[in-house]
């Protein structure tokens, strides 16, 4: 039964992200054609400025590092001759304990920003933009925050792909609607 329990409230959890995040990139840098000439084969990732530990529940700077590497696939593409770089740069992560999801709700927050350079000038190519995400989504006596209570990297997964994704839509939209 916990079992179910946990993975019903796992599910709810991943659904609620998008939602909670705050609003996603609107508009790509890059154009279509832009996009074309650019390959971009690596991802550098520098979490240095959250220390040793997010905020709020304490889980190690490697660990997100860790996270944002597993989720930065979805930065690279190969379409063109010019080699770039995605270069992502955390500012904060605050991961809510369960506690405050209890008692007064919250969700927690990944913030920092996507730029991408030339691999070999190092010429910017496209500016650091600003990129925010969010999980949870819980609600004062919600219930679903008591789930990542045993494994408080779930909550980390699912923020540093939500990051990702949001950073790869600011860059270039291959779909765009």
């Amino acid at each position: 039964m916990h079992k179910i329990f946990k993975l019903v409230a796992v599910s709810l959890i991943g659904a609620t992200l998008a939602a909670c995040a705050g609003p996603g990139p609107k508009q790509a840098v890059l154009s279509a054609q832009q996009a074309q000439q650019i390959s971009v084969r690596e991802a550098q990732i520098d979490v240095s400025a959250i220390g040793a530990a997010t905020s709020g529940r304490k889980v190690p700077a490697s660990t997100v590092r860790d996270e944002l590497r597993k989720a930065s696939g979805v930065l690279l593409w190969s379409n063109g001759p010019r080699d770039a770089v995605a270069v992502v740069k955390i500012d904060s992560v605050n991961i809510i304990g369960v506690g405050q999801t209890v008692l007064i709700g919250g969700e927690s927050t990944m913030r920092g920003s996507v730029s991408l350079v030339d691999a070999k000038t190092r010429d910017v190519i496209v500016p650091p933009q600003e990129i925010s995400s969010g999980g949870g989504g819980y609600t004062p006596g919600g219930l679903i925050g008591a789930a990542t209570l045993e494994d408080k990297s779930l909550e980390t997964t699912q923020l540093a792909t939500e990051f990702m994704r949001r950073a790869r839509l600011a860059i270039y939209n291959p779909n765009p609607k």
